[in-house]
């Protein structure tokens, strides 16, 4: 094929990629590296059709094969350090997001990548000083104003991240990743319905596949907040597609279940999908799915390994199995661990929380019950002897923060100093069942507070979820966050409270908390006011212990 034909073949591509048709245009920029493997744009579009469809390390692949052919292209030094942030791999981004600086000192967006690489690096001040450098010399970057909004958003300086926004929109009133910040910022404050509003006003229309399932994500989360169950289930489904930062695939045998099909005379496998929290929580369907007009022929269950022996005493007769999941391609991929049948579906599979249309279309059908899972008898008697002699008063478990804490999750839980009322409560016993890394918190109730906060030798409390289930059933009460632990410990119908951000989702606009209907539920009005609802969960364990 002659020179022309070759442009031509990669002009196809560019119209066909401009429109999000990633397939076809991967498909001629790979006859076009057929025909010329030097060809630079063909490995660019390569590259970026990658990217888009959520194949990391394919991309990174084609970006190096193009990289190798034109070293000094800021493009693609900038699509590298794109990619090896998605990788994990900030190190690696801030070397690019420096090359493509070096070759054009003005670029904002090789700025704006280099201040994720050093956030990713723990280094947030140097990410802010660099953001900061730039636009005093380059005050006109609505980009990098957004990216600095964003920054000092996720460190809860609300008021000034509002500021930044403004001005990245005055700069360019149709900036869309300003417009959606924007907009999960008044999320952020609990003004949910003005969020919605705003997010509905941003087109999808032009939008990368990444960046209009993360607008879908936060508009799901908004219409759940409102209670709009039809709308947000609807929109919840992006979750699992190849264009949303984080997802999972899955490779599962058998034909894949939809939502709105039926569910009765089903052979159906319920793969547990999200974090293990998201698992135990989506399980509380599964009794009404068992007894109900929608029951399948048969029901498999394949969830977290650590949970396997839990559900199989929780639901008798129900075969459960365990996944794993793994990267392949930079995306994480879920597959089934038995290498047997055993398990393994005969008919149709599901990620569990495609049932939640079906089965939760409104707050009014999650069940009025005390629990769902079955914590093993034996381990909680043997640990209400162990509290008998060991934890004189009111035995009060605490989880106080998630398995990750980074960026704006932060903001979702509160400071442990902050947990001060709670631990000066008179007439109690804590006992420490958070998992992870806290002794500097522990450290902190001794030595500062005065409290003695019970770590139960021999528990671990991030693997051991069997014995996690036990100890929280045999406590008084369990106070924390909506953790991991914290839902073990609700399904298996322990006492508990809860402490929410305002805008949490997975409250569904309701005064009670559905998905537990006993949780007791102290959710923040405003945001960052975390004194304020502590100082009610101390006003309310002094009302429990005089009681």
């Amino acid at each position: 094929m002659t020179r022309a034909g070759v442009d031509a073949l990669l002009g196809q591509a560019l119209k066909h990629l401009d429109a999000f048709r990633i397939e076809a245009a991967a498909d001629l920029a790979r006859q076009a590296l057929a025909q010329d493997r030097a060809s630079v744009g063909a490995w660019r579009i390569l590259a970026l059709t990658a990217e888009a469809s959520g194949d990391l390390t394919g991309a990174l692949s084609a970006y190096e094969g193009a990289l190798a052919l034109d070293p000094g292209d800021a493009a693609l030094l900038k699509g590298l350090a794109r990619i090896a942030l998605d990788l994990g791999m900030p190190p690696v981004s801030d070397a690019f997001s420096r090359r493509a600086l070096a070759r054009n000192p003005e670029d904002a967006e090789a700025v704006c990548l280099l201040s994720r690489a050093l956030t990713g690096q723990g280094q947030g001040d140097g990410a802010v000083e660099v953001l900061s450098a730039h636009l005093t010399e380059r005050p006109e970057s609505p980009e990098v104003w957004n990216a600095l909004g964003l920054l000092i958003a996720d460190r809860g300086d609300l008021a000034s991240a509002q500021t930044f926004f403004d001005e990245a929109l005055r700069l360019a009133p149709s900036l869309t990743p300003a417009r959606f910040n924007a907009a999960n910022l008044l999320m952020t404050r609990g003004e949910t319905g003005e969020a919605l509003s705003a997010l509905e006003r941003i087109p999808q229309t032009g939008l990368s596949p990444r960046d209009r399932a993360t607008l879908v994500f936060s508009r799901a989360c908004a219409r759940l907040r409102l209670g709009d169950l039809s709308g947000g289930w609807r929109d919840y489904a992006v979750r699992n597609d190849p264009g949303f930062p984080g997802s999972a695939s899955f490779d599962i045998p058998g034909r894949r279940w939809r939502t709105g099909e039926a569910l009765k005379g089903e052979d159906l496998l319920l793969v547990g999908e999200q974090g293990l929290g998201d698992e135990v929580m989506f399980a509380g369907l599964l009794p009404e799915l068992l007894d109900g007009p929608h029951a399948p022929a048969s029901l498999a269950l394949a969830v977290e390994p650590r949970l396997v022996s839990l559900f199989q005493r929780s639901f008798p007769g129900v075969p459960v199995t365990s996944h794993a999941t793994r990267e392949t391609g930079g995306r994480k991929v879920r597959r089934l661990s038995t290498t047997s049948n055993e398990g393994e579906p005969t008919g149709a599979w599901a990620p569990m929380a495609d049932l939640l249309p079906d089965l939760r279309p409104s707050v009014s059908t999650f069940p009025d019950r005390e629990r769902f899972l079955e914590a093993d008898p034996g381990q909680v008697r043997a640990w209400r002897e162990w509290l008998a002699t060991e934890a004189p008063g009111l035995r009060v478990g605490l989880l106080w923060k998630s398995g990750l804490m980074s960026g704006a999750r932060n903001n979702a839980f509160a400071p442990f100093e902050t947990w001060a009322p709670v631990l000066g409560s008179p007439g109690i016993t804590f006992v420490n069942l958070q998992y992870g890394d806290c002794d500097g918190e522990i450290a902190f109730a001794r030595g500062a507070l005065g409290v003695e906060i019970r770590t139960p030798e021999g528990l671990d409390l991030k693997q051991d979820l069997e014995g996690v289930s036990a100890l929280s059933s045999a406590l008084d009460l369990v106070i924390g966050v909506s953790n991991a632990s914290f839902n073990l410990a609700a399904a298996c119908g322990a006492p508990a409270w809860l402490i929410t951000a305002p805008d949490a989702w997975t409250t569904l606009g309701a005064a009670t908390y559905p998905w537990y209907p006993r949780v007791r539920m102290f959710a923040s009005q405003t945001f960052g006011d975390w004194e304020t609802v502590l100082q009610s969960v101390a006003d309310a364990l002094a009302e429990r212990v005089a009681g």
